[in-house]
C-alpha cells in the first residue's frame, strides 16, 4: 500500500471533504482526488461515499482510516529507527570476552560507550579464548576480548581476524599466606603445585607466561595441577593446594587467606587484545563501538596487533 496515498486518505476523511482536505495538504483538489482512486482501485474496493456535499468513509473505508492511522505511526517509528540504526545511534553490538579481560576492563569500557551511545545495546558472553576467536570468526559475535601472552601470535593464527593489542594486564604470584616472604624468587617455590589453566590449543596465553617464568628463574615445577579456567585457581591456593600466576584484578577483590608475593624476576603481562571480522564492514553500532574502544585505550588508527 502507498503511504502517500494512505495519508492523502486519512486527510480526506477528517476534512469530510476532498477540496477541504486540498487546501489543508497545500495541493490542488485534481491531484487529490486522483490519489483516492487510484488507492482505491489499489485496494479494489470504495474508500468513500461521495456525497452532494462532502465524502464519507465506505465500511471498507471506515476500517482503512481506523487501521492506517496505526500503520502511519509504525511507518514513522521505523523509519526513525532506520534512520537512527544507520547512524550508528540504535542497534545491537553482540561480544565474546575471556574472564580476564571482562573482570579488569571490560566494565568501565562498556559505561564508557553506554555514556555516548545509550541506544546501542551490548550482549556479552564469557566463553574461553579459543571459542572467543571461533565465535567472532564465524560471525556468532562481532567483536571479542581475550588475554594473551602475543598478539601476533594470535593475528598470523587468525588471518581473517583483526587483531588489536589494547592494554597490558598485570600478573602477580599468589602464594597462600603462611608461605608469604618480603621478596623470593619464584624458584624459591620449585617444590609448590603451580596451578595453571589447560592450555589452549594454538592460543599463547597463561600457559606460555609460566614457561618464561620458569625458565628465567632456571627451573621447572615438580608439580602442575591444571585447571579449567583462572577463576577456578584462586580458591585452591588458601587451601594449600599451589601457587599461581594471576591477573592482579583477580587477587584484589579476593578474601581468602593468600598473599601477593613479589619475586626478584619480571612476571611478563598478558595483553587484553580486541578481535573482531575482516572479511566484512562492521555495522554502524559495531563502527561505533570500535571507535569507543580505540578512544578507551588510546589507541590510534593504524596501530599494528601488538601492544
Amino acid at each position: 500500500m502507498n503511504l502517500r496515498r494512505l495519508e492523502y486518505f486519512l486527510a480526506v476523511v477528517k476534512a469530510g471533504s476532498v477540496s477541504v482536505a486540498a487546501q489543508r495538504l497545500h495541493m490542488t483538489q485534481p491531484p487529490l482526488s486522483q490519489a483516492i482512486l487510484a488507492l482505491e482501485r489499489e485496494l479494489s474496493t470504495p474508500l468513500l461515499h461521495r456525497l452532494p456535499r462532502g465524502v464519507v468513509p465506505t465500511s471498507a473505508g471506515r476500517l482503512l482510516a481506523e487501521q492506517g492511522r496505526h500503520l502511519l505511526e509504525r511507518a514513522e517509528r521505523l523509519e526513525d529507527q532506520v534512520r537512527r540504526t544507520g547512524q550508528g545511534l540504535e542497534g545491537t553490538v553482540t561480544v565474546a570476552s575471556v574472564p580476564t579481560f571482562m573482570w579488569s576492563h571490560l566494565p568501565a569500557l562498556l559505561a564508557d560507550f553506554k555514556s555516548s551511545h545509550p541506544g546501542i545495546a551490548v550482549e556479552i558472553s564469557d566463553p574461553d579464548p579459543t571459542e572467543v576467536l571461533r565465535v567472532v570468526a564465524a560471525g556468532g559475535a562481532d567483536a571479542g576480548f581475550v588475554a594473551t601472552s602475543d598478539p601476533l601470535i594470535v593475528a598470523a593464527a587468525h588471518p581473517t581476524l583483526e587483531v588489536l593489542g589494547l592494554v597490558p594486564v598485570p600478573l602477580v604470584l599468589v602464594v597462600p599466606r603462611s608461605l608469604a616472604r618480603q621478596t623470593a624468587s619464584a624458584r624459591d617455590f620449585a617444590d609448590q603445585t603451580w596451578i595453571v589453566p589447560a592450555p589452549p590449543p594454538g592460543f599463547a596465553g597463561m600457559v606460555e607466561v609460566a614457561e618464561e617464568v620458569w625458565r628465567g628463574a632456571g627451573f621447572r615445577p615438580s608439580s602442575i595441577q591444571q585447571v579449567t579456567t583462572l577463576p577456578t585457581a584462586l580458591p585452591l591456593v588458601p587451601a594449600g593446594l599451589g601457587v599461581c600466576l594471576l591477573p592482579e584484578q583477580f587477587v584484589a577483590d579476593f578474601t581468602g587467606d593468600v598473599a601477593v608475593q613479589p619475586l626478584c624476576e619480571e612476571i611478563p603481562p598478558l595483553y587484553g587484545t580486541l578481535v573482531h571480522s575482516r572479511e566484512s564492514n562492521p555495522t554502524p553500532a559495531l563502527a561505533a563501538f570500535l571507535a569507543t574502544v580505540r578512544a578507551h585505550f588510546g589507541i590510534t588508527e593504524g596501530d599494528g596487533p601488538a601492544c
